[in-house]
Protein backbone atom coordinates (compact mmCIF):
# COMPACT_ATOMS: atom_id res chain seq x y z
CA UNK A 1 0.00 0.00 0.00
CA UNK A 2 2.87 2.05 0.64
CA UNK A 3 4.54 1.84 -2.34
CA UNK A 4 0.84 2.53 -4.40
CA UNK A 5 0.77 5.98 -2.44
CA UNK A 6 4.67 6.55 -3.11
CA UNK A 7 3.67 5.96 -7.23
CA UNK A 8 0.38 8.16 -6.83
CA UNK A 9 1.79 11.16 -5.12
CA UNK A 10 4.82 10.99 -8.09
CA UNK A 11 2.36 10.80 -10.93
CA UNK A 12 0.60 13.91 -8.91
CA UNK A 13 3.83 16.21 -8.89
CA UNK A 14 4.41 15.35 -12.25
CA UNK A 15 1.10 16.61 -13.57
CA UNK A 16 1.13 19.51 -11.25
CA UNK A 17 4.32 20.19 -13.04
CA UNK A 18 2.78 20.25 -16.28
CA UNK A 19 0.08 22.32 -15.47
CA UNK A 20 2.06 25.07 -13.29
CA UNK A 21 5.34 24.98 -14.79
CA UNK A 22 8.19 26.47 -13.37
CA UNK A 23 10.05 28.94 -15.40
CA UNK A 24 13.49 29.21 -14.08
CA UNK A 25 15.65 30.32 -17.24
CA UNK A 26 19.28 29.84 -17.13
CA UNK A 27 21.41 31.48 -20.17
CA UNK A 28 24.49 30.37 -20.34
CA UNK A 29 27.32 32.89 -21.48
CA UNK A 30 28.75 29.49 -23.86
CA UNK A 31 28.39 32.02 -27.31
CA UNK A 32 28.72 35.47 -26.96
CA UNK A 33 30.16 38.75 -28.95
CA UNK A 34 30.82 42.29 -29.15
CA UNK A 35 31.37 44.77 -31.41
CA UNK A 36 32.78 48.47 -31.57
CA UNK A 37 32.90 50.98 -34.13
CA UNK A 38 36.75 51.56 -35.87
CA UNK A 39 36.32 55.08 -35.81
CA UNK A 40 38.41 57.16 -38.92
CA UNK A 41 39.87 60.73 -38.80
CA UNK A 42 37.04 62.28 -40.07
CA UNK A 43 34.73 61.26 -37.13
CA UNK A 44 32.45 64.26 -36.41
CA UNK A 45 32.17 63.37 -32.84
CA UNK A 46 34.87 61.07 -31.06
CA UNK A 47 32.62 60.51 -27.94
CA UNK A 48 30.07 58.77 -30.12
CA UNK A 49 29.81 54.50 -30.78
CA UNK A 50 28.54 54.82 -33.78
CA UNK A 51 30.19 56.31 -37.44
CA UNK A 52 29.01 60.34 -37.84
CA UNK A 53 31.64 61.23 -40.93
CA UNK A 54 31.92 64.34 -42.50
CA UNK A 55 32.71 62.96 -46.07
CA UNK A 56 34.24 64.61 -49.11
CA UNK A 57 32.77 64.02 -52.60
CA UNK A 58 33.95 60.84 -54.66
CA UNK A 59 36.03 59.51 -51.93
CA UNK A 60 36.39 55.92 -50.91
CA UNK A 61 35.47 55.40 -47.08
CA UNK A 62 36.17 52.52 -44.85
CA UNK A 63 33.61 51.13 -42.68
CA UNK A 64 35.52 49.06 -39.76
CA UNK A 65 33.94 47.03 -36.78
CA UNK A 66 35.75 45.23 -34.37
CA UNK A 67 33.98 42.09 -33.12
CA UNK A 68 35.22 40.35 -30.46
CA UNK A 69 34.55 36.64 -29.01
CA UNK A 70 33.50 37.26 -25.44
CA UNK A 71 32.23 33.53 -24.94
CA UNK A 72 33.54 30.40 -23.97
CA UNK A 73 33.12 28.65 -27.19
CA UNK A 74 33.93 29.62 -30.89
CA UNK A 75 31.11 31.74 -32.77
CA UNK A 76 30.22 32.73 -36.36
CA UNK A 77 29.25 36.13 -36.58
CA UNK A 78 27.54 37.76 -40.14
CA UNK A 79 28.28 41.49 -40.86
CA UNK A 80 26.12 43.28 -43.28
CA UNK A 81 25.94 47.11 -44.48
CA UNK A 82 21.78 47.68 -44.57
CA UNK A 83 19.83 51.21 -45.03
CA UNK A 84 17.81 53.01 -42.27
CA UNK A 85 13.96 52.77 -42.80
CA UNK A 86 10.64 53.22 -40.25
CA UNK A 87 9.14 50.13 -38.67
CA UNK A 88 5.55 50.37 -38.67
CA UNK A 89 6.02 50.66 -34.88
CA UNK A 90 7.34 54.11 -35.23
CA UNK A 91 11.31 53.34 -34.51
CA UNK A 92 14.36 52.97 -36.74
CA UNK A 93 15.45 49.71 -38.16
CA UNK A 94 18.78 48.91 -39.63
CA UNK A 95 17.79 44.98 -40.02
CA UNK A 96 16.31 44.62 -43.79
CA UNK A 97 18.97 43.84 -46.12
CA UNK A 98 16.92 45.35 -49.06
CA UNK A 99 15.15 48.43 -48.45
CA UNK A 100 13.41 50.95 -50.37
CA UNK A 101 13.94 54.44 -49.61
CA UNK A 102 11.11 56.81 -50.19
CA UNK A 103 11.55 60.01 -52.94
CA UNK A 104 14.95 60.15 -52.30
CA UNK A 105 17.39 62.56 -53.14
CA UNK A 106 20.47 61.21 -52.17
CA UNK A 107 21.80 57.97 -52.45
CA UNK A 108 21.36 55.53 -50.33
CA UNK A 109 24.02 53.37 -48.15
CA UNK A 110 23.79 50.60 -49.53
CA UNK A 111 24.13 51.56 -53.00
CA UNK A 112 27.41 52.88 -51.92
CA UNK A 113 29.10 49.81 -51.31
CA UNK A 114 31.91 48.99 -53.52
CA UNK A 115 32.47 45.35 -53.11
CA UNK A 116 30.16 42.28 -50.55
CA UNK A 117 27.83 44.07 -48.49
CA UNK A 118 27.79 40.98 -46.47
CA UNK A 119 30.57 38.71 -44.73
CA UNK A 120 30.95 36.82 -42.01
CA UNK A 121 33.43 35.43 -39.74
CA UNK A 122 34.33 33.04 -37.79
CA UNK A 123 36.23 33.63 -33.54
CA UNK A 124 37.97 31.35 -31.51
CA UNK A 125 37.19 31.87 -27.76
CA UNK A 126 38.76 35.57 -26.89
CA UNK A 127 39.75 36.13 -30.54
CA UNK A 128 38.97 39.62 -32.02
CA UNK A 129 38.56 40.25 -35.87
CA UNK A 130 37.76 43.61 -37.75
CA UNK A 131 34.99 43.54 -40.79
CA UNK A 132 35.29 46.59 -43.43
CA UNK A 133 33.42 47.56 -45.97
CA UNK A 134 34.54 50.46 -48.07
CA UNK A 135 31.93 53.22 -49.28
CA UNK A 136 32.63 55.75 -52.22
CA UNK A 137 30.93 58.63 -51.04
CA UNK A 138 28.71 60.63 -54.11
CA UNK A 139 30.38 62.59 -56.79
CA UNK A 140 29.05 65.57 -55.58
CA UNK A 141 28.11 67.44 -52.04
CA UNK A 142 24.24 67.10 -50.75
CA UNK A 143 22.25 68.25 -47.87
CA UNK A 144 20.87 66.17 -45.05
CA UNK A 145 22.23 63.21 -44.27
CA UNK A 146 22.61 59.29 -45.24
CA UNK A 147 21.61 56.28 -42.83
CA UNK A 148 22.26 53.08 -42.31
CA UNK A 149 24.12 51.12 -39.93
CA UNK A 150 26.58 47.67 -39.85
CA UNK A 151 24.16 44.95 -38.44
CA UNK A 152 25.84 42.05 -37.05
CA UNK A 153 23.78 38.51 -36.10
CA UNK A 154 25.01 35.58 -34.18
CA UNK A 155 23.43 32.59 -32.97
CA UNK A 156 24.18 32.79 -29.41
CA UNK A 157 23.35 30.27 -26.26
CA UNK A 158 20.26 29.13 -26.38
CA UNK A 159 17.98 30.12 -23.37
CA UNK A 160 17.32 26.64 -21.24
CA UNK A 161 14.73 25.54 -18.61
CA UNK A 162 12.89 22.79 -17.64
CA UNK A 163 10.10 23.04 -20.52
CA UNK A 164 11.79 24.61 -23.00
CA UNK A 165 14.80 25.12 -25.11
CA UNK A 166 14.80 28.37 -27.77
CA UNK A 167 17.70 29.32 -30.10
CA UNK A 168 18.76 32.87 -29.29
CA UNK A 169 19.98 35.74 -32.18
CA UNK A 170 22.01 38.28 -31.11
CA UNK A 171 21.92 41.85 -33.29
CA UNK A 172 23.88 44.69 -32.61
CA UNK A 173 23.79 47.88 -34.94
CA UNK A 174 26.80 50.36 -35.42
CA UNK A 175 24.79 53.69 -36.90
CA UNK A 176 26.42 55.15 -40.13
CA UNK A 177 25.55 58.59 -41.04
CA UNK A 178 27.41 59.87 -43.74
CA UNK A 179 27.10 64.15 -43.78
CA UNK A 180 28.76 66.18 -46.88
CA UNK A 181 26.94 69.86 -46.16
CA UNK A 182 26.18 72.26 -43.05
CA UNK A 183 23.16 73.13 -44.17
CA UNK A 184 20.27 72.62 -42.13
CA UNK A 185 17.33 70.61 -43.37
CA UNK A 186 13.94 70.79 -41.79
CA UNK A 187 11.96 67.14 -41.50
CA UNK A 188 9.03 67.10 -44.14
CA UNK A 189 6.02 64.97 -43.00
CA UNK A 190 3.01 64.17 -44.44
CA UNK A 191 -0.31 61.55 -44.16
CA UNK A 192 -1.05 60.16 -47.35
CA UNK A 193 -3.59 57.29 -46.28
CA UNK A 194 -5.46 55.49 -43.85
CA UNK A 195 -7.41 52.03 -43.47
CA UNK A 196 -9.22 49.81 -41.07
CA UNK A 197 -6.90 47.25 -39.31
CA UNK A 198 -6.20 44.28 -37.39
CA UNK A 199 -3.11 44.23 -35.10
CA UNK A 200 -2.39 41.09 -32.55
CA UNK A 201 -5.77 40.78 -32.33
CA UNK A 202 -6.81 44.61 -32.18
CA UNK A 203 -8.99 46.78 -34.06
CA UNK A 204 -8.02 50.20 -35.28
CA UNK A 205 -6.83 52.27 -38.23
CA UNK A 206 -3.27 52.26 -39.92
CA UNK A 207 -2.56 55.66 -40.65
CA UNK A 208 0.32 56.03 -43.88
CA UNK A 209 2.82 58.47 -42.77
CA UNK A 210 6.05 59.34 -44.21
CA UNK A 211 9.02 61.64 -44.14
CA UNK A 212 10.32 62.91 -47.62
CA UNK A 213 13.11 64.75 -46.36
CA UNK A 214 16.69 63.46 -46.13
CA UNK A 215 17.16 63.91 -42.36
CA UNK A 216 15.91 61.87 -39.77
CA UNK A 217 13.16 62.68 -36.60
CA UNK A 218 14.43 61.79 -32.95
CA UNK A 219 12.41 61.77 -29.75
CA UNK A 220 9.25 62.34 -31.17
CA UNK A 221 5.68 62.38 -29.44
CA UNK A 222 2.60 61.32 -30.84
CA UNK A 223 -1.19 62.45 -30.17
CA UNK A 224 -4.21 61.23 -31.81
CA UNK A 225 -7.97 62.05 -31.43
CA UNK A 226 -9.88 59.70 -33.35
CA UNK A 227 -13.91 61.14 -33.83
CA UNK A 228 -16.70 58.49 -34.45
CA UNK A 229 -20.50 59.79 -33.89
CA UNK A 230 -20.23 60.56 -30.35
CA UNK A 231 -17.42 58.71 -29.07
CA UNK A 232 -13.53 59.70 -29.14
CA UNK A 233 -10.43 57.50 -29.06
CA UNK A 234 -7.53 59.32 -27.64
CA UNK A 235 -4.06 58.35 -28.25
CA UNK A 236 -0.32 58.94 -27.30
CA UNK A 237 2.72 57.46 -27.71
CA UNK A 238 6.16 58.65 -27.08
CA UNK A 239 10.12 58.27 -28.04
CA UNK A 240 9.60 57.38 -31.63
CA UNK A 241 11.57 57.47 -34.12
CA UNK A 242 11.24 58.21 -38.20
CA UNK A 243 14.31 57.87 -40.31
CA UNK A 244 15.12 59.96 -43.49
CA UNK A 245 12.94 59.02 -46.94
CA UNK A 246 10.89 56.29 -45.16
CA UNK A 247 7.20 55.97 -45.08
CA UNK A 248 5.19 53.25 -42.78
CA UNK A 249 2.13 52.71 -41.42
CA UNK A 250 1.26 53.21 -38.13
CA UNK A 251 -1.82 52.09 -36.10
CA UNK A 252 -3.93 53.47 -33.63
CA UNK A 253 -6.21 50.68 -31.75
CA UNK A 254 -9.51 52.06 -31.52
CA UNK A 255 -12.13 49.80 -29.22
CA UNK A 256 -15.65 48.49 -30.52
CA UNK A 257 -14.56 49.31 -34.60
CA UNK A 258 -18.00 49.85 -35.99
CA UNK A 259 -18.94 50.99 -39.56
CA UNK A 260 -19.21 54.75 -40.32
CA UNK A 261 -17.01 57.77 -40.35
CA UNK A 262 -13.96 58.23 -38.31
CA UNK A 263 -12.35 61.29 -38.28
CA UNK A 264 -8.20 61.30 -37.08
CA UNK A 265 -6.69 64.55 -35.96
CA UNK A 266 -2.80 63.69 -35.21
CA UNK A 267 0.08 65.09 -34.62
CA UNK A 268 3.52 64.11 -34.70
CA UNK A 269 6.34 66.74 -32.04
CA UNK A 270 9.84 66.15 -32.11
CA UNK A 271 11.94 67.45 -29.14
CA UNK A 272 14.09 69.81 -31.52
CA UNK A 273 10.68 71.82 -32.34
CA UNK A 274 9.64 69.94 -35.71
CA UNK A 275 5.85 69.62 -34.99
CA UNK A 276 2.88 69.23 -37.76
CA UNK A 277 -1.15 68.14 -37.15
CA UNK A 278 -2.84 65.68 -39.94
CA UNK A 279 -6.59 65.27 -40.15
CA UNK A 280 -7.81 62.53 -42.21
CA UNK A 281 -11.28 61.36 -42.49
CA UNK A 282 -12.47 57.81 -43.77
CA UNK A 283 -15.29 55.56 -43.81
CA UNK A 284 -15.33 52.13 -42.90
CA UNK A 285 -17.74 49.78 -44.34
CA UNK A 286 -19.76 47.07 -42.38
CA UNK A 287 -17.35 44.36 -44.88
CA UNK A 288 -14.10 46.12 -43.21
CA UNK A 289 -15.51 45.55 -39.75
CA UNK A 290 -16.72 41.94 -40.16
CA UNK A 291 -12.80 41.39 -41.97
CA UNK A 292 -11.79 42.56 -38.86
CA UNK A 293 -13.45 40.71 -36.41
CA UNK A 294 -12.95 37.55 -39.12
CA UNK A 295 -9.29 37.93 -37.94
CA UNK A 296 -9.18 38.51 -34.10
CA UNK A 297 -11.58 35.52 -34.37
CA UNK A 298 -9.01 33.36 -35.97
CA UNK A 299 -6.10 34.92 -33.57
CA UNK A 300 -8.24 33.63 -30.73
CA UNK A 301 -9.41 29.96 -32.24
CA UNK A 302 -5.56 29.50 -32.37
CA UNK A 303 -4.65 30.10 -29.23
CA UNK A 304 -8.00 28.58 -28.22
CA UNK A 305 -6.67 25.16 -30.44
CA UNK A 306 -2.78 25.70 -28.59
CA UNK A 307 -4.85 25.22 -25.22
CA UNK A 308 -7.06 22.55 -26.41
CA UNK A 309 -3.77 20.74 -27.75
CA UNK A 310 -2.88 21.24 -24.06
CA UNK A 311 -5.37 20.05 -22.16
CA UNK A 312 -5.84 16.72 -24.56
CA UNK A 313 -2.19 15.90 -23.84
CA UNK A 314 -2.54 16.17 -19.90
CA UNK A 315 -5.83 14.53 -19.91
CA UNK A 316 -3.66 11.21 -22.28
CA UNK A 317 -0.95 11.69 -19.33
CA UNK A 318 -3.78 11.32 -16.43
CA UNK A 319 -5.30 8.39 -18.72
CA UNK A 320 -1.54 6.56 -18.92
CA UNK A 321 -0.93 7.56 -15.58
CA UNK A 322 -3.98 5.64 -14.26
CA UNK A 323 -3.16 2.31 -16.78
CA UNK A 324 -0.07 1.78 -15.34
CA UNK A 325 -0.98 2.28 -11.53
CA UNK A 326 -4.16 -0.30 -12.50
CA UNK A 327 -1.44 -2.43 -14.13
CA UNK A 328 1.07 -2.53 -11.85
CA UNK A 329 -1.35 -3.11 -8.71
CA UNK A 330 -2.91 -5.92 -10.24
CA UNK A 331 0.64 -7.37 -10.98
CA UNK A 332 1.75 -6.54 -7.77
CA UNK A 333 -1.58 -8.21 -6.37
CA UNK A 334 -1.10 -11.62 -8.17
CA UNK A 335 2.73 -11.65 -7.57
CA UNK A 336 1.91 -11.25 -3.58
CA UNK A 337 -0.66 -14.29 -3.58
CA UNK A 338 1.21 -16.29 -5.70
CA UNK A 339 4.24 -15.63 -3.35
CA UNK A 340 2.60 -17.01 -0.30
CA UNK A 341 4.42 -19.60 1.41
CA UNK A 342 2.38 -21.82 4.08
CA UNK A 343 3.69 -23.74 6.82
CA UNK A 344 2.29 -27.18 7.47
CA UNK A 345 2.35 -28.28 11.49
CA UNK A 346 2.98 -31.51 11.57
Amino acid sequence: MKRKSIFLFTILLFLVGLIYPVNRVSAAADKSYSVQAVLPDNQIDKNESYFDLKVEPNKDQDLKVMIINTGSEPIKVKAEVNDAYTADSGVIGYDKYNVKLFKNQNPSLSSLVEGKRKTSVNLKVGQAKTVSFKVKSPANEYTGIILGGVTTTANVSPTKSKNINIKNQVRYVKGVVLRSKDDGVVPDMHMTNAKPKSVAGNSGIAYTLDNSAPININEVTLSAKIYHNSDTTKYSAKNLQIAPNSKFDYFIPVKDLSAGKYKGVITVKSKAGYEKTFTRTISVSKSDVDYISEQAEQKVSRKSNQWIIIIVGIVALILVALWMFLYYSQRNNKTGSHGKRTRSRR
